[in-house]
């Protein structure tokens, strides 16, 4: 291309991003608008303000946050400092570098200053190894930057080595601030899963102490008590509610609100949630020890509401070739989430059916606590939160028009009688939503299980952070490549689970059968649903267990989550 070809190609690039900016001033809450801006912000060289655009892109669409490494590519795209910091953390992973040598501190600048960055930290538990790492050594040097032990990061180059006293305007700096706030919402959402030397946990502590007694007398400098909150919860913290007094910076009253009132707030809840069933078998007393414990999973975001539609809508919009039976009742429709957790599910549930009537069970009041304070905050209020074992369900005598149990039932002792229980309380021409894990994906996972139970690690968060570390120097480190890997509560969840059963197609295939269930087709990404079709092009429902048992022989990790399928009751 040569000069004038050049200048033309930027002239139309401006013209379009001038449309595009038109566009945006439009409709304002239209989030691909906001990307393709951002695309063409980054086409001119100009990263910070594509990332103001991404950032809103994903304010206004977090089912971005599914695609985990397209949002940190895209991360990387527009923050020079996160690239290399990123390629740093991964050398050092390869032992090329030590951990303190992941972070240059004059990025902390340029981190301080991206919005998308800000975003990923405060909407979703970080899920990529190398981000991780470098988010880690990020916390020390804004701990190191507090105690005086590292370079000011928005000094001059004439001013280096001098440290935090030399340079108090730090304390003050509200882009750091904001920095800091962020990653200590971070850590809370990945319950602290972070790994930490023994030295910054050693300072952590003595400033846990140091803003107890700056309680006592007045009140802590903004950033001592977001930094303190990158390492504990702020409800460790004596005399924490203190802080809520007075007036702080919006992030860190954030972080407050995070750490402090929303806690409360779901404490106060356990005593409203009605207990349904008796809870007597001995695994559901296990399972559900382990979730009081660490309620699962920790969340902060959900998709978008699409707005309102039928199951039977949906279900033909997501299975268009699938043949399945109307079931449009007059009555309104009464949804089961069996296994509710945290209430991710059963919020989306509700939004999508808004004219349902849902009750959403589980056996943690904890996560029922968490599940109910999220729906009052997303304004969603079709929902019945209860106590109750799945076993234990025929005992409330209501029949159902749709069930969800989607990873509830291989946690179970036996997860077919729970199944049974499940399919006693559906009506005729019901739908049933399942998930259960496949023995096929899941045996990098049962291995690592085993390499847990062998090595005698136990539950505490801090035997699962050294645990995750010293996976990750073995042949294991494959399970990384799960979501569930990069938080306490999902780690326990994913490798130290009191009871867990694989199953297999043929197995699923057994139990519709045998209780008069018609398959209706598995939950599948496009790619995966591409090489099914390239595979079986007979097949067009996509219906065929017993060839999708074929392509799960030949594509092991194809149910890398779960099995996420729907049937129907004939």
């Amino acid at each position: 291309m040569n000069r004038k070809q050049r200048r033309a190609a930027q002239s139309n690039l401006q013209d379009a991003a001038r449309r595009q900016r038109q566009a945006v001033a439009r409709e304002p809450e239209n989030a691909q608008a906001h990307n393709e801006l951002a695309c063409m912000l980054l086409q001119q060289g100009k990263p910070d303000q594509a990332a103001a655009h991404f950032e809103r892109a994903l304010t206004l669409m977090p089912e971005l946050f599914e695609q985990y490494p397209a949002l940190v590519a895209t991360l990387i795209n527009v923050n020079p400092a996160a690239r290399a910091g990123l390629a740093r953390a991964a050398n050092a992973a390869q032992g090329g570098l030590s951990p303190n040598e992941i972070l240059d501190p004059s990025e902390l600048a340029t981190l301080s200053r991206d919005p998308l960055l800000r975003c990923m930290l405060e909407c979703a538990p970080v899920r990529d190894l190398n981000l991780e790492r470098y988010l880690a050594s990020v916390r020390r040097s804004l701990a190191g930057l507090l105690a005086g032990l590292t370079s000011h990061p928005l000094a001059p180059a004439s001013g280096g080595g001098k440290g935090v006293e030399a340079l108090p305007d730090v304390r003050e700096n509200d882009a750091l601030l904001a920095l800091c706030c962020a990653l200590a919402r971070q850590c809370f959402i990945n319950e602290y899963v972070f790994a930490a030397t023994a030295e910054e946990i050693e300072r952590a502590a003595a400033l846990r102490d140091k803003v107890a007694d700056a309680l006592e007398v007045g009140r802590p400098a903004p950033l001592q008590v977001a930094i303190l909150a990158t390492y504990f919860p702020l409800s460790d913290l004596a005399g924490a509610e203190r802080l809520l007094g007075g007036t702080w910076p919006a992030c860190l009253q954030a972080v407050l609100t995070q750490q402090l009132l929303e806690p409360r707030e779901e404490k106060e809840d356990r005593d409203k949630i009605p207990r349904l069933t008796k809870i007597e078998d001995r695994v559901s007393r296990l399972v559900g020890q382990q979730y009081e414990e660490n309620p699962y999973p920790r969340w902060v975001v959900i998709p978008s509401n699409r707005g309102p539609t039928s199951v039977e809508q949906y279900l033909r919009a997501q299975f268009s070739a699938a043949s399945f039976a109307s079931a449009a009742p007059e009555r309104q429709t009464d949804i089961l989430i069996a296994g509710c957790g945290t209430g991710q599910q059963s919020i989306m549930t509700a939004r999508r059916f808004a004219a349902a009537n849902v009750l959403a069970v589980d056996l943690s009041r904890n996560s029922l606590c968490y599940a109910r304070r999220m729906s009052r905050l997303l304004d969603v209020h079709n929902i019945q939160y209860a106590q109750a074992d799945v076993l234990e369900l025929a005992s409330i005598g209501r029949p159902f028009d749709m069930i969800e149990a989607s990873g509830v039932l291989h946690h179970l002792a036996d997860p077919t009688e729970g199944w049974r229980v499940l399919a006693s309380l559906l009506r005729p021409g019901g739908f049933m939503h399942v998930g259960l894990y496949s023995k096929a994906a899941r045996r990098e996972i049962e291995a690592a299980r085993a390499y847990v139970a062998e090595r005698g690690f136990g539950t505490s968060a801090q035997d699962i952070r050294r645990c995750r570390q010293e996976i990750l120097s073995t042949p294991m480190k494959s399970v990384a490549q799960f979501a569930d890997f990069f938080t306490v509560s999902e780690c326990r969840d994913l490798l130290f689970h009191v009871q867990e059963h694989t199953l297999s197609i043929p197995q699923i295939g057994s139990f519709l059968r045998e209780h008069n269930f018609t398959f209706i087709g598995f939950e599948l990404p496009p790619q995966t649903a591409a090489g099914y079709r390239y595979r079986f092009p007979e097949d067009r429902s996509m219906t065929n267990l017993n060839s999708w048992n074929v392509f799960e022989a030949e594509n092991p990790r194809t149910f890398a989550g779960m099995y996420q399928f729907w049937i129907q009751k004939n």
